[in-house]
């Protein structure tokens, strides 16, 4: 493993160096993108209040020319309150069809009110808010009762809905009343606001958000509006700490760029008062746009830079890899049949490992077959298989167990006294006999290499026994199998 740290040092400074990149590179995209965003949000809070505006007088001025037609001027002409009450509805119901051809959108409320500020007649229920004191409540009322169209917001059932009242006047210039004509503020007002813009937009009114942009599913009139994101706006808007939204209205002036999450996206936005209106103060609009859309380039960026060093990594790693399979796995296998050889299995011979290690490996199994008497390997035959079951292995050769007792018998005493090549030579003499009388396998064996084999088993056996100076062997026939019988000496 110590031979692969050059390469893994090599992969891990390309890993920080990459790592360093993407930082400075992905850092400064984002500073970038999210100043650009902010740049966005305010921009489009400036256009907004410039639209809102002008929206405001064109909406005043199309209710303030309606109130000057002389069917509705005639209304106030009818003798008594039920002709008046049913010419009234009977107007509000034309204005209504009338402001809603062409695709237009559908007016929520049009309605008449009398001189003192009362509903005459409203459209779609000639009943509903007849007698309804609107001047008590509304001070835009009171404007168009002494002669001023103006447009205004007001909380209608309970919904945000932006109205214009505008004075009925006779040819005389007698006022007789108002016409009031009002939208409730809904995602489609929004969402068209968010089309002019390119930014998303919220309305809040009365210390709540009542419609925003913010879409969750389908396209067009079918789309839904996102609830998920109105209840962390509005907290955002008006609770502590920062309540952005009471702020706006407090100063009658935008805040400054904020950032806020909200279901799960990161959004700068500005809020501010809702221009146009002649007396609410409690009306404000959120421009906003998301960061983390803002950003998805910046991850594509980031994405390409940690690709690239990825590449160079496996690069690296495959050129590391390459190196390994062609001179250290040669190595470890040369290593291994070294560790091989080295407990005990003599028989070993290594293979070609690699044309960098041929000769290497061939000069190995020179080595070992002049050790150990063996045949030399010749080069430049071609290798053939070989019937491993027709020739002799050491690892055939079967020891029997022994207690590790010293023998001081006189067999005993005279294999100690046996000098050792005589007693090598004939053991292994009648070794081979044996295996002959069995029918095994001789082909392959030498003096040397059961020599050494029988060198490597008796060192075994007295780091075993450490009792004994010596291990002595005996030749025993035990049915079809030859064995060798372990004889300690002390």
């Amino acid at each position: 493993m110590h031979r692969m740290k050059i390469g893994l040092v090599a992969a891990i400074v390309l890993l920080a160096l990459t790592a360093g990149i993407y930082a400075v590179v992905t850092r400064e995209l984002r500073d970038t993108m999210v100043r650009e965003v902010d740049t966005a949000v305010s921009r489009a809070q400036r256009m907004h209040a410039d639209v809102a505006r002008l929206e405001a007088m064109e909406f005043a001025n199309l209710v303030s020319g309606l109130s000057r037609k002389s069917a509705v001027v005639g209304v106030y002409d009818k003798a008594d309150e039920i002709g008046r009450r049913e010419a009234a509805y009977e107007q509000c119901e034309q204005i209504h069809t009338f402001l809603r051809t062409g695709g237009a959108p559908n007016p929520d409320i049009v309605a008449m009110i009398d001189s003192s500020g009362k509903v005459l007649a409203r459209n779609l229920n000639r009943e509903a808010m007849y007698g309804e004191d609107l001047r008590s409540k509304f001070p835009a009322v009171g404007s168009a009762l002494r002669g001023e169209a103006v447009k205004d917001i007001w909380t209608l059932s309970g919904r945000m809905t932006r109205v214009a009242v505008a004075p009925i006047v006779q040819p005389d210039g007698t006022l007789r009343g108002a016409l009031l004509v009002g939208y409730v503020l809904t995602a489609r007002d929004a969402r068209a606001k968010h089309d002019l813009l390119s930014t998303q937009v919220a309305y809040f009114h009365n210390g709540k958000v009542h419609t925003s942009s913010f879409i969750s599913e389908g396209t067009g009139e079918s789309a839904k509006e996102d609830g998920n994101k109105i209840g962390p706006l509005n907290q955002a808007l008006f609770q502590p700490p920062d309540a952005w939204g009471q702020k706006a209205l407090a100063k009658n002036a935008p805040t400054e760029i904020f950032h806020l999450v909200l279901d799960g996206q990161e959004y700068a936005a500005v809020a501010a008062p809702l221009q146009g209106n002649a007396f609410d103060k409690t009306s404000g609009v959120v421009t906003l746009a998301s960061i983390s859309d803002a950003l998805e380039p910046v991850s594509a960026v980031g994405t390409k830079v940690i690709g690239f060093g990825v590449l160079a990594i496996l690069v690296l790693l495959g050129a590391v890899v390459l190196t390994s399979l062609r001179f250290i796995k040669p190595l470890d296998k040369i290593e291994l049949g070294v560790a091989e050889i080295i407990n005990g299995n003599i028989d070993y011979q290594f293979r070609p490992v690699g044309p960098d290690f041929e000769g290497l490996s061939n000069g190995l199994n020179v080595m070992l077959a002049r050790l150990l008497g063996r045949e030399e390997p010749n080069e430049d035959e071609p290798e053939e298989e070989q019937d491993e079951t027709s020739r002799w292995r050491s690892d055939q050769m079967l020891v029997e167990d022994g207690s590790g007792q010293p023998n001081t018998s006189p067999e005993a005493t005279a294999l100690a006294q046996e000098p050792e090549p005589v007693y090598f030579t004939r053991i292994f003499n009648e070794y081979v006999a044996a295996l002959k009388a069995q029918g095994k396998p001789t082909k392959g064996i030498t003096v040397q290499a059961f020599t050494a084999k029988l060198r490597l088993i008796e060192g075994g056996l007295r780091q075993k026994w450490k009792g004994c100076r010596l291990v002595r062997f005996k030749v025993n026939t035990q049915g079809a199998e030859v064995t060798l019988k372990p004889i300690p000496i002390a």
